[in-house]
């Protein structure tokens, strides 16, 4: 069984042995005060210290412990009817209980469960009443209002506890998706979609001639001839090698993203054109440097044409085909080299 297997069993464990544990007291407060059957008893200390281990083994064992969690609810909803039964009715624990079970139920099932639990409880409360024959009692002592206190004020913050951990599990799980959908999964950088979408935000944020913002695009040079020549895993090797070195050449506020097989695009905010320059420069020399460490792998160059975000970008378009003509023009001198747009 893994970890995961086991984290809902372990959610539910806490709060169903604190509330299990603190609602003895209440139920034998009442019962104490009552003609209680023997037998009673050993049942009572059953559910109260025993059951909500039995009901955590039983859940851990199994591969959806969600599913045994929902028949322990029940189980447990059962048991709340013969208490109920077994207090003839006092009002204040009955409903407290009650209450409680109710809020486990919606908790883990929703109303569906919910109505599954109040069936249960509403038939176990049917049939012991016909066992026990108890009276109706619904007064609620001063001691048993303060045997009632512990489980009022306590469980519901170890249920509100279970439910913020399991809430925040979840805001990192949907944080999680959210960065996988958005990451080329070879080069751990944005895919096309996410880095065309950080483009877009950068194109309606920036003023031009206010904010300095450039988009490079970039080509490794011949890349078909080294998928052809060496195959497709070393092309990877490739393409995974120049993200490392585009990624530390980079800086901290540019975004960089695979927006092709062999192209990439690299978004750089409050850029001179000195910074671009040598940003790019330096790109092309650490490459270099970097495939010099690595005999293993053929070395690529790089073609890169880039766009200072102009008045003329009447969209986000214009400022891209003006990086891609640049581009054009970069392989067009030989590749190798850095175009710039003209404005």
């Amino acid at each position: 069984m893994t970890s995961k297997t086991g984290s809902f069993a372990k959610r539910m464990y806490l709060p169903r042995a604190l509330g299990s544990g603190i609602g003895f007291w209440a139920i034998a407060a009442v019962l104490y005060a009552l003609p209680t059957p023997a037998w009673i008893w050993p049942l009572l200390v059953f559910h109260s210290f025993i059951w909500p281990h039995l009901a955590f083994l039983l859940a851990r064992r199994v591969a959806i412990p969600y599913v045994v969690e929902r028949r322990n609810l029940i189980v447990e909803s059962a048991f709340g009817g013969l208490w109920v039964a077994s207090m003839h009715f006092n009002l204040l624990p009955t409903t407290l209980l009650i209450s409680m079970l109710c809020l486990n139920s919606i908790a883990v099932g929703g109303p569906r469960l919910l109505q599954l639990c109040l069936a249960s409880l509403a038939t176990a409360v049917l049939v012991f009443t016909g066992v026990l024959h108890p009276g109706f009692a619904p007064e609620t002592t001063p001691l048993q209002v303060y045997a009632c206190i512990p489980m009022l004020a306590v469980y519901p913050l170890a249920v509100g506890g279970a439910a913020y951990h399991l809430g925040a599990k979840l805001a990192a799980h949907k944080r999680a998706f959210r960065d996988y959908s958005r990451m080329d999964m070879l080069t751990g950088l944005l895919n096309q979609s996410a880095w065309r979408s950080v483009l877009d935000e950068e194109y309606a944020l920036a003023k031009p001639g206010i904010a300095r913002s450039a988009v490079a695009l970039i080509d490794l040079d011949h890349f078909k001839a080294i998928n052809d020549g060496y195959g497709h895993l070393t092309g990877d090797g490739v393409i995974k090698l120049f993200s490392e070195v585009l990624s530390r050449v980079k800086g901290p506020s540019d975004t960089a993203g695979r927006i092709g097989g062999d192209e990439f695009g690299l978004i750089l905010r409050e850029a001179s054109v000195e910074r671009i320059q040598a940003t790019l420069t330096r790109l092309q020399q650490q490459l270099q440097q970097t495939f010099n460490e690595r005999p293993d792998l053929p070395a690529v160059s790089l073609s890169i044409g880039f766009a200072e975000l102009s008045v003329h970008d009447d969209t986000v378009e214009d400022w891209l085909r003006a990086a891609d003509l640049a581009l054009y023009e970069a392989k067009g001198q030989g590749r190798n080299q850095i175009a710039a747009a003209y404005s």
